[in-house]
């Protein structure tokens, strides 16, 4: 594990598993550190070669990141490459037939259905939430008995409550200190490597990881399904995104079923929504404490960003440092683990054969710390987004949010939630690190620090 905090103008190094020199054997996946990690085992190899294949039981699976191939993959014949049937599965239990999880006729419909809600200008309703809620968190540091606070269950708190009000009007009956526990199981057990599911034998899946992701999944379906039940037979709904939803799929479905669509989506984009802009968050202040250098710019650029005044979006527009901070955090930390298709279809990639029904694996991680793309990948350095170097980059070689036309729906309502709540706290206080703790990235769905993230926060 690689830690090498540089308090100065020098860029560091920031956590990450170490790089073994060979591929572990397969069967290491599923019973191994790479089992409760997925981000161990991954030797140099990858991150200096293109393609690597292995068959996994009775899969063939080619690991690609070659930026030409994920383009391939992801745009240029996205219609050969769905989504794997061993996905769907692993997916469906939490998010049932979401746009996360569909294929085909199904997704473009959902997507085509969900476009308006999503809206720069839909956005844009909604960001004063986020400098409100960014506030409430940063008034309660300031009052805090201790200077050392757990950032990590803080921003997730912090995301919590902005999606609980975007999203439900704050109506849904959920707050984050009984809801919290049950999310962190759901995505726990969405994540976990399973045999049950590679193998058809779902009685091998049977373990306390997915038992209390179970618990967790009837806990929030439970409290939305009521949520959207009361919300459909409101005559004078809030308009927040649920509702946008709702009534877009009341379109084109009777209730019944627009229901359980609203309900699949809304349980998606309350588990990964928040979940993964707190990761970034989390991310961004654990770069910005050990690099006092940008911390010193990115601090001085916010102050002068909300002392200016103005809308949400002008103060966006103020903050081009720390833009360039949150997309590096993004890709030393992407929000997602992996992107997994399947070929449907012969093909070739990396120069290498692709046989209909291979699975085709993108893991970001990877792709994002890749020798060949990136000048010294391992370090923290916000210059990789500097303009003119972002001029240089191939466009699949960075995909945070993914790519093509499954891009991630809420990709610009989380990169202005992001920044205003960053910008926010960064204008009230510096971060340094706290004694005595060990940060090791940890991933299921999503990539967090394991045992969450102890700061020294102090008032500017």
């Amino acid at each position: 594990m690689t830690d090498t905090a540089i308090l100065g103008p020098a860029p560091f190094r920031p956590a990450a598993p170490e790089q073994p020199e060979d591929w572990a054997p397969t069967w290491r996946i599923f019973v191994d550190k790479a089992a409760q990690n997925p981000l161990n085992g991954w030797p140099k190899e990858a991150f200096e070669h293109h393609h690597h294949a292995r068959r996994v039981f009775n899969l063939r699976y080619h690991f690609i990141s070659d930026p030409d191939a994920i383009k391939r993959v992801l745009l240029d014949k996205v219609g050969a490459y769905p989504k794997p049937g061993i996905v769907k599965k692993m997916l469906a239990p939490a998010m049932g037939e979401s746009l996360l999880t569909t294929e085909g006729e199904t997704w473009r419909e959902q997507r085509r259905m969900m476009a308006p809600v999503f809206t720069p200008a839909m956005v844009t309703e909604f960001t004063p939430i986020f400098g409100e809620v960014a506030a409430r968190t940063a008034d309660r540091w300031a009052t805090a008995d201790s200077d050392v606070i757990d950032v990590a269950a803080e921003c997730l708190r912090t995301t919590f409550e902005i999606i609980n009000a975007t999203l439900f009007s704050s109506e849904a009956g959920l707050s984050v200190e009984e809801s919290a526990d049950h999310i962190a199981a759901v995505m726990a057990a969405t994540g976990q490597y399973r045999l049950g599911v590679v193998l058809g034998a779902p009685w091998l899946d049977q373990n306390p990881v997915q038992w209390r992701g179970a618990a967790g999944r009837r806990f929030i379906i439970g409290r939305l399904a009521a949520f959207i039940a009361r919300r459909q037979a409101d005559p004078t709904p809030p308009q927040d995104f649920m509702t946008r939803v709702i009534a877009a799929f009341a379109q084109s479905h009777p209730p019944k079923e627009a229901a359980k669509l609203a309900l699949d989506n809304a349980v998606t984009f309350l588990g990964a929504g928040h979940e993964t802009t707190a990761n970034g968050l989390t991310w961004a202040l654990y770069l910005l404490s050990r690099d006092r250098q940008a911390q010193d710019w990115a601090g001085e650029e916010a102050r002068e960003a909300w002392d200016a005044g103005g809308t949400p979006e002008e103060i966006l527009a103020r903050l081009p440092y720390l833009k360039m901070v949150w997309e590096e955090t993004l890709r030393l930390y992407p929000p997602a683990l992996r992107i997994d298709r399947e070929a449907a279809e012969a093909d070739e990639l990396c120069g290498h054969a692709i046989r209909k029904g291979d699975q085709i694996s993108i893991w970001p991680w990877i792709v994002h710390r890749h020798r060949a793309l990136w000048d010294q990948p391992e370090l923290f350095n916000p210059e990789n987004f500097h303009p003119e170097a972002k001029a240089g980059h191939h466009r699949f070689q960075y995909i945070p949010f993914g790519a093509g036309p499954r891009v991630c729906i809420g990709a610009a309502f989380a990169q202005a939630e992001g920044l205003l709540v960053l910008s926010h706290w960064l204008a009230r206080f510096r971060f340094r690190p706290a004694a005595g703790h060990t940060v090791e990235p940890t991933g299921d769905i999503a990539i967090r620090p394991k045992g969450g993230l102890p700061l020294v926060v102090e008032r500017v």
